[in-house]
């Protein structure tokens, strides 16, 4: 019963890692950030309240496919840490991209992150930060929520034209 088992996991498991693969091959995958930044939202957050912007869309769409799928990760954890731990009832995203850098910043209105947990930062988000080469940091502002930012320098992730 127990290789039985055993067994069943490692055939899912195959089939999940084949699937993630194809999908990272597949070209186009993370094209539209910030549709697929939407439908996360929606899908990730349910019935939360939530607000996205975007603007420099042209700077987004040259980075390498590799870069875009990592950033979406990333933003789908912060959605996932939200979910789980905030009790936030609304949220909003920020997606500022330039020439040089891409700053994101992620907001909810939620009870924020006590200092019990050391610099606040989830082990989650530091990995990924971590695998764009980027900055991240995570504030409780006075008002209340917490507010979670991503800076990635693009010079070393961008095509060049």
């Amino acid at each position: 019963m127990l290789h039985q088992r055993i067994r069943a996991v490692t055939e899912r498991t195959g089939t999940a890692m084949r699937h993630c693969t194809a999908m990272q091959e597949a070209s186009g995958l993370y094209a539209g950030l910030r549709a697929d930044m939407e439908r996360a939202a929606v899908r990730i957050m349910a019935q939360l309240e939530h607000d996205i912007s975007v603007e420099g869309e042209e700077f987004l769409e040259q980075l390498k496919p590799r870069t875009r799928v990592d950033l979406f990760l990333f933003y789908k954890e912060c959605l996932v840490n939200i979910s789980r731990h905030s009790g936030a009832t609304q949220f909003s995203t920020r997606l500022r991209a330039g020439p040089r850098e891409i700053h994101l910043a992620v907001r909810d209105n939620g009870h924020g992150i006590g200092e019990s947990r050391g610099n606040g930062i989830p082990s989650s988000l530091k990995r990924r930060a971590r695998l764009l080469g980027a900055r991240v940091a995570v504030e409780s502002p006075v008002t209340g929520g917490t507010c979670i930012t991503l800076k990635l320098r693009t010079q070393r992730w961008g095509r060049r034209k």
